[in-house]
């Protein structure tokens, strides 16, 4: 036929469609484009033919086509599908959100619209929206191991512990050798204190994949929670023998190392926080000079703001070497750091950095050498606006008679390791606080729904709620001086309790941050400040008996 009739358009279409089956897109597009010529209204043809442009590397190219084949053929699920497609292949995420809705509309149960939208929610940090996707797919394509280990990913990045190990348990049932689905359940375990069975699954994991730096780090997470922390920091520097650049080894080797006391060593990996990767190569990261005399110190801040107030610890020793230190903080915090006078210079973090040397303020205890000065400088105080603290102090003592206890139960983000969420049970602390005298003030910031309520109800009296003084920092300086007790999760708050000279009893999740140390009562960076652990099986009995003991002093 297509000797005697070379432009015949449906037989020119289906062999391009042959060859883009076949993945040889260049003779695809040689086939529909004449197809094409010989047909121009046929939408089919313009789809095939996007999406062979699309198979071959020319995604803007598709887009074009397949806006055209759309025209000519707007209920045809396969144009909108590959147009989508061709979006994400051009980085337009948003475009490709709008018309994989569009595939959806035109088919509900379109099972890979549907799982497309929510890789690209999912990754975009939409949660909620993912999770419903994935739960959409599940009812599609019930018993589908990696949707099951989708949707775990999620519940636990949200906290939801119990959930995710629901369906890592069906996955790895459904998929008994993907050492993925085992490794994510294994992490549950570990954070959940069940160590043993944890490991069981690591190690499956490992005999496949022994040299999975992934893995090894997972092992040292694991173990460091029941407080092996010479086994944990074995796996992470055998984790960096395989990747020099492993960032959740670097991460695990500095907690560990820091919180042992070997501070030379752990501020050493604590270059490689992720909070400082983007900009490491545009900042100064020698080791300090001993002599910094007219040096132009310009510290810059690349964390939250309660690391940064601790970490201008240093700042003294800075200058005491002679350098004029201009501080760059976040600029809720500027004024505050100001009044402290703790730099020479205080401007907003928005100002282009300039001096002879710019630096982190969280490389500073490494720049400045842990050997050559004091590893653990004392906290230094930030004076009040008074004005708020007259107001806050009118607010208490309408509300409730002192002593006035804060509260708090959680600092951080959930994540699947857990690694920033530091959290102690609601109800524990409010049962600890039951006898206490006084007035209890809640500070929670982003308080689950109704998870206040519910510290209320197990308190048994009415509380102060100012959780929404944390939109305001000034105003959480002001209330931190005010307070009689503070007890709580190590946060912003316990740095402002100590910069008003003020102690505060702390619950330390395991494993703790390096803050608090592997051990003892007291932290050497908050020596006034009580320390109540968590134990080594997960149990909180001995924290919050410590915790009641101490309200009582």
């Amino acid at each position: 036929m297509l000797r005697s009739l070379p432009q015949e358009a449906n037989a020119l279409h289906i062999l391009g469609a042959i060859r883009l089956r076949q993945n040889d897109p260049e003779n695809a597009i040689k086939f529909l484009t004449r197809a094409r010529a010989g047909d121009p209204a046929n939408g089919e043809i313009l789809t095939n033919l996007g999406a062979a442009h699309r198979a071959a590397g020319r995604p803007d190219q598709a887009v074009e086509v397949l806006h055209q084949a759309i025209s000519l053929a707007s209920e045809n699920p396969s144009a909108y599908f590959n147009l989508a497609n061709a979006y994400v292949d051009v980085g337009n995420n948003d475009m490709a959100l709008q018309t994989y809705r569009q595939v959806i509309e035109l088919v509900p149960n379109h099972i890979s619209a549907h799982g497309t939208v929510a890789q690209i929610l999912r990754d975009a940090g939409d949660t909620d929206g993912a999770l419903h996707e994935f739960e959409i797919l599940d009812t599609l394509a019930p018993d589908t191991p990696e949707t099951l280990n989708a949707i775990a990913v999620l519940h636990a990045g949200s906290g939801r512990l119990e959930t995710a190990e629901g369906f890592l348990r069906r996955a790895v049932s459904l998929s008994p050798d993907n050492h993925e689905f085992a490794s994510n359940l294994a992490n549950i375990l570990a954070r959940t204190f069940r160590t043993d069975e944890a490991l069981t699954l690591y190690q499956g994991a490992l005999d496949n994949t022994p040299n999975d730096p992934d893995l090894l780090c997972n092992v040292g997470n694991a173990v460091s929670h029941r407080g092996d922390n010479h086994e944990a920091v074995q796996k992470y520097q055998r984790a960096l023998e395989i990747d020099a650049d492993h960032v959740d080894a670097h991460a695990g080797l500095a907690n560990n190392l820091l919180a042992d006391g070997q501070f030379a060593n752990g501020w050493k990996h604590f270059l490689r926080r992720t909070s400082v990767l983007a900009i490491a190569s545009h900042i100064d990261r020698a080791p300090f000079a001993s002599d910094l005399d007219g040096t132009r110190v310009t510290v810059i801040a690349d964390q939250g703001l309660g690391d940064q107030v601790f970490f201008a610890r240093y700042i003294p020793a800075l200058k005491a070497r002679g350098a004029r230190v201009t501080f760059q903080p976040d600029p809720r915090i500027a004024d505050m750091l100001r009044r402290a006078g703790i730099a020479d210079e205080i401007v907003p973090a928005e100002t282009p950095a300039d001096g002879d040397l710019v630096v982190s303020s969280g490389d500073l205890p490494f720049l400045l050498g842990s050997e050559d000065v004091d590893p653990t400088p004392v906290p230094y105080e930030i004076p009040v606006l008074t004005e708020r603290e007259e107001i806050l102090r009118s607010k208490l003592t309408a509300f409730g008679p002192p002593p006035w206890v804060g509260v708090t139960w959680r600092a951080g983000t959930p994540n699947m390791r857990q690694a920033l969420l530091k959290e102690a049970p609601v109800a524990l602390f409010a049962s600890a606080l039951r006898d206490a005298p006084g007035t209890v003030i809640v500070v929670q910031r982003d308080a689950a729904e109704g998870e206040t309520d519910r510290f209320t109800s197990t308190l048994g009296r009415p509380v102060l709620d100012l959780s929404a003084l944390n939109e305001d920092i000034e105003d959480l300086l002001a209330l931190s001086g005010l307070l009689d007790r503070y007890v709580g999760v190590s946060n912003t708050m316990t740095h402002l309790r100590a910069a008003r000279q003020k102690s505060s009893d702390v619950i330390v999740p395991r494993p703790a941050e390096y803050r608090w140390m592997n051990t003892g009562a007291a932290s050497p960076w908050f020596p006034e400040t009580k320390i109540h652990r968590q134990m080594p099986d997960g149990t909180w009995s001995q924290a919050f008996d410590g915790l009641s003991a101490s309200l009582k002093d």
